[in-house]
This record gives C-alpha cells, sequence and structure tokens, in this order.
C-alpha cells in the first residue's frame, strides 16, 4: 500500500511540473532538479541493495603494515593500533585493497568522481566531470560531508589552513558541487567547538530520523595521522584514539542499531607495501564494520578505491562514472548473506607422501562453502595434536596412523566438517656399506711412452659412481677405466678418487714404476780374431730393472751367459753374435753384430 501512495505522490507532481513547464513558470534544468529532489516523500527509506545508509572515513598516508604491522589476518596492534585492530580483527577487512595515487587530492577525486582526472600533484583545479552527488541527487538518495577543521560551519572551504586542507576535501573539487550553494551547504564542519563528543555533527545525525544515505567524513591532519609540521606528528597511535573515541559513537547510533548501516574506514594511500609483490603495491587498511559487515573476516582479493565508487554504484543501482568504476570488483563479500551458507567441506594434503620415521611431515588444509575464515585442528594418530591452515608432525615409531582434521567455519551459526586419511610411516633404510675405492693397472712394470690403462672400483655408498684420478705426474683423468702415458721414467703416485650420489668420497693410492726402455749392445776384442784365438765379449745394458741376465749365441752352434763372454772359434768363416738381455721384470731385448774370422797372411 505504502509503495501505491508512493507512486501517486510521484506521479501528481510530475504532471505539476510538467505544467509550470509548459506555462514558463520554470525551466527544464529546474523542473529535472526538483522532480529528482520530489521523486521520494521524505518518510520514504532508499533501500539499499548491502545498506541503506552508509559512512565512510578517510584516513591519511599510512599502508596497512603500518597500522597493521603485517599482512592480516590478523591485524596486529604492534605498531600502536590496538583499536583499529580490534575493528579488523571483529569485523572484515581487505588485506590487498590499493590506492590509486601517491597524491591525497587524486586519491579523493577517485573515489567520488572514478577518476584521478590527470591530477599528478596536489592543488589541482576543479573538474566538470560527473560525480557520485550528482548521482546520488538524481535518483533521489541524500548525502553530506563532514569536514574536521574546515574554516564555514557549512559550505564549501577551498582555503589552507592546516590542520584543515582542502586538498583533502572532495567536493570542493568538482565545480558543480564548488559552484552550487545548495550542495555546498551539505559540507559541514565536523567538530564545531560546541561538540561533548568526537565529530558531534556526524554523531547527531545518526541519531537523528533524518540521517543522509551517503556520510562523507575528513578527519583533519592530526586526527587522519597525516600530521602537519609544527602542528601535529604523523601518529598512527594518535590516529588510533581519534577512531576509538568516534567509531562506537557512530556503531551505536540509532541509524546503526535500528537501520541497515554500514562503515568504511580507508586510507587515500600507503607507503609502497603491498602483499601483492612485496614492494611496488599501495595497499592501505580498508575496513568494512557495522551490524551488516561480516565479522571476523579477511580477504585477500585485489580492491582499490573505485571499487569503492562501485559498491556505492552497485547498492542503489547508481550509473557508472567512467569506465574505472565500471570495470571494479564490487565488495560484496564483505556484507552478510541472507542466503544459506553453502555446505563447509574440507580435505588435506601431505609431503611427503612415504614418510619415514624422525621425518618432518607437513599437512596442508583447505575448506570450501561455509564462511570463511576457517579454524583448522588436527590430530596425527599418536595422541599428537596441532592446529592451523598448514601444520608440522613428526612420527617416532613406524606404524598406520589415522590422521584427523576438523574444519569449523566462522559463520554465525558455525559449521564442522572433517577429513581422516591413513598415513604409513617407515622406518628409513640401513645406511649403505662405507663407501670404499680400489684400482688396477694394466701393466705392472710400464716404461715410457708405453700407454697403461687404470681400471677404478668402488663399493658401498650410494651407486653411481664418480672417479677422478690424479696420475702423480701433474696429470689428471676421469671415469673408468682411462688410459695414461708417461713421458719420464719415475715412481709416481696414482691416486683414485670416488664420489658416490650421496657426496661421500672415498680415495685409493699406489705407486707406479715407469722405467725407460731396456736396450743393449756388446763389443768383442779382437776386433779380427783368427781361428783358435779366445774372442772376448763384453754386454752393455740401459734402461729397464737390474739385475739382468744375458745369454749369447756366437752363430756357430755355440752359446754362453754372463755380461762377459769369451769364445774360441775353430774355423774361419763369418758368424752373426747374438746378445739377449732380461732384466728383473720379463723385459727382453737383443742385440747382433757380425764378427769375421780369418787366418792371418803375416810375414
Amino acid at each position: 500500500m505504502q509503495q501505491g501512495r508512493n507512486a501517486v505522490y510521484r506521479t501528481a507532481l510530475f504532471g505539476l511540473f510538467v505544467l509550470l513547464l509548459t506555462i514558463g513558470i520554470i525551466s527544464a534544468p529546474q523542473l529535472a532538479r526538483l522532480a529528482s529532489a520530489s521523486s521520494t516523500p521524505s518518510n520514504e527509506v532508499m533501500t539499499g541493495t548491502y545498506f541503506d545508509h552508509t559512512v565512510i572515513i578517510i584516513m591519511e598516508d599510512h599502508g596497512i603494515v603500518d597500522v597493521c604491522a603485517q599482512n592480516p589476518p590478523p591485524c596486529s596492534s604492534a605498531n600502536g593500533a590496538p583499536y583499529m585492530a580490534s575493528i579488523a580483527n571483529g569485523y572484515a577487512i581487505g588485506s590487498q585493497y590499493l590506492g590509486i595515487n601517491h597524491f591525497s587530492e587524486a586519491n579523493y577525486k577517485a573515489l567520488i568522481g572514478g577518476d584521478t582526472f590527470g591530477c599528478s600533484n596536489n592543488g589541482c583545479p576543479p573538474v566538470s566531470n560527473p560525480n557520485l552527488v550528482d548521482r546520488l541527487e538524481s535518483a533521489g538518495l541524500t548525502w553530506k560531508g563532514y569536514l574536521e577543521n574546515q574554516n564555514l560551519a557549512s559550505g564549501c572551504d577551498t582555503t589552507y589552513h592546516e590542520p584543515y586542507t582542502p586538498e583533502h576535501n572532495p567536493f570542493v573539487g568538482f565545480t558543480d558541487i564548488l559552484n552550487n550553494p545548495a550542495r555546498c551547504s551539505k559540507v559541514v564542519l565536523a567538530n564545531p567547538n560546541t561538540c561533548t563528543v568526537t565529530d558531534c555533527a556526524l554523531v547527531n545525525d545518526l541519531n537523528s530520523a533524518s540521517a543522509p544515505n551517503l556520510m562523507w567524513l575528513t578527519p583533519n591532519n592530526c586526527n587522519n595521522m597525516h600530521g602537519f609540521t609544527g602542528i601535529c606528528p604523523s601518529s598512527v597511535p594518535t590516529g588510533d584514539n581519534y577512531l576509538k573515541s568516534l567509531v562506537p559513537n557512530i556503531l551505536n547510533s540509532q541509524t546503526f542499531t535500528a537501520q541497515r548501516s554500514a562503515l568504511f574506514i580507508v586510507f587515500d594511500e600507503g607507503n609502497g607495501y603491498c602483499p601483492l609483490n612485496g614492494s611496488s603495491e599501495d595497499c592501505v587498511y580498508a575496513v568494512w564494520a557495522g551490524p551488516l559487515a561480516k565479522t571476523s573476516y579477511a580477504t585477500s582479493n585485489l580492491y582499490n578505491h573505485y571499487s569503492w565508487t562501485r559498491t556505492i554504484e552497485e547498492n542503489w543501482n547508481l550509473a557508472s562514472l567512467t569506465s574505472n568504476d565500471a570495470n571494479a570488483k564490487v565488495m560484496t563479500e564483505f556484507f552478510k548473506s541472507t542466503t544459506p551458507p553453502v555446505l563447509l567441506s574440507t580435505s588435506f594434503t601431505y609431503s611427503p607422501t612415504s614418510p619415514q620415521t624422525s621425518q618432518q611431515v607437513s599437512f596442508t588444509a583447505s575448506a570450501s562453502g561455509g564462511t570463511g575464515p576457517y579454524n583448522f585442528t588436527w590430530t596425527f594418530g599418536d595422541g599428537a595434536a596441532g592446529t592451523g591452515t598448514i601444520v608440522y608432525h613428526t612420527y617416532s615409531t613406524a606404524g598406520s596412523y589415522n590422521v584427523l582434521l576438523t574444519a569449523k567455519d566462522s559463520s554465525p551459526s558455525p559449521q564442522t566438517a572433517s577429513s581422516q586419511q591413513a598415513i604409513t610411516v617407515t622406518s628409513p633404510p640401513p645406511p649403505p656399506p662405507s663407501l670404499a675405492a680400489s684400482f688396477t693397472a694394466s701393466l705392472s712394470n710400464p716404461v715410457v711412452e708405453q700407454t697403461i690403462s687404470f681400471t677404478g672400483s668402488a663399493s658401498g655408498g650410494t651407486s653411481p659412481y664418480s672417479y677422478a684420478w690424479n696420475f702423480g705426474d701433474s696429470s689428471t683423468g676421469s671415469g673408468s677405466p682411462v688410459s695414461h702415458v708417461y713421458q719420464t721414467a719415475g715412481v709416481y703416485t696414482v691416486v683414485l678418487t670416488v664420489t658416490d650420489t650421496a657426496g661421500h668420497v672415498a680415495s685409493a693410492s699406489n705407486t707406479v714404476t715407469v722405467t725407460s726402455p731396456l736396450s743393449a749392445s756388446f763389443t768383442y776384442s779382437p776386433s779380427n780374431p783368427a781361428p783358435l784365438t779366445n774372442v772376448q765379449f763384453t754386454a752393455t745394458t740401459t734402461g729397464g730393472t737390474g739385475p739382468y741376465g744375458y745369454s749369447w749365441d756366437f752363430g756357430d752352434g755355440t752359446t754362453g751367459t754372463g755380461a762377459s763372454a769369451s769364445h774360441l772359434y775353430l774355423l774361419p768363416g763369418t758368424y752373426t753374435v747374438t746378445l739377449t738381455v732380461v732384466d728383473a721384470n720379463g723385459l727382453t731385448t737383443t742385440a747382433s753384430t757380425r764378427v769375421t774370422v780369418a787366418i792371418s797372411l803375416g810375414l
């Protein structure tokens, strides 16, 4: 019935306005404004999708790492903001909400204009672009701006006088607000001298029967943590105490306790830190609070200032301002759902999949459905327990263990779900025998320039093995077998180093004696022997390894031994004498020459 009466009321008014336009009493622009202002009777509540009233408080120049001392959840109070931490942890916070620009004014313009409009510094001129005030008024919605320490009780203050600055007043940045006295009258001093509570202008409106649909609050540069030289420092505790004195009065107001209302606290920009990549993004503290916001909720989904603009538009079905807000992600997940929650389910994985005793096992939980964040508890089947998304446990004895994961969600009527798996733990295999190395050489008595093949072998350790050689003559090699040639005689220490796949090392060494090549020669006297003359043969040997063995073949069917040997030829003739020498290692060499025995014809 109420909706029918409202429709009749609007139809009648519109007919009256058309008549006034026809007879020239009002202009077309005046008609549009009157129709917009009259489209909703004063006693009709403009219902939004997520809320009917909302307050936004803009703080200054501190990233989420400054306020929460880490990437929530949870928001830590270690940096001096215990109240802000309690609001964040008690309601809904976005851990990856980005500022748009590192100049304050650009962020304020972006919030109500959907763009920075080329503002790359503070002190940018007003622009004539559409803004949220246009959209709200065209839909018959009400709004009001509350500015701490502006010089006017109501109006658009464009003067600089710290701790107030017009750069933090988004309404003076748009010409259709700045040049419109009726609109400027809705921008009021938040903290007049008559206040007995913090920002009484806002709190009084929230406790009235006509609270605006959208309420914007800009604290002064002391309360918003900005600070100003000679007036107040940039202080996290100061801002925290300010919100502690203000926010409870907002949440306990008539508008928040009796109507569908939501509070959004956000910073314009941060300090260049964000868990998105750890350094270059600009994540700020962004919290929805109040009876419509989820409790103990945190999300890592990516949002920015255009997301707030889009959420306002989506809530009241307003047309977007630019492509920035049109394409921004709506912050719906921060608000409670009126639909039944999806059934909670949970599961887990563990690594390694074949654990052994005394080996750390990592368990990772996951959950879906229900309402996050989730609480996970574990029992490991051996009497031990744990909590958390990722936990670690070590089993002391081999066996089969039933691991039980229990998940609990954060819905008002908490759901629980469980997952169970049997995990088999084995004893580690005995360690392999100690690594040992040895090698053989293909020649036991090598000589210079003779190729020797060395073959390494290994046992114990963990195969495969690698082989490295030092041949003792400044040469090295690898692999097995490996060949080497010594260029000079000598005694060389050959070292083999074996390394297994576990990095264990073993070595073996042996000496190799390399000799010069065995050679022999001989002389005989007299040089022109006659038959029946005693011929003396003398051997000379080099190389090889002594002692040497000598054997002679005198060419006439007789033989002899020894380094020196004598022989008597019976008949004249030419005889081939051959010397054979064998060294201590069995190496053999020969030498031969022709000896002529003749009768001497002396006078």
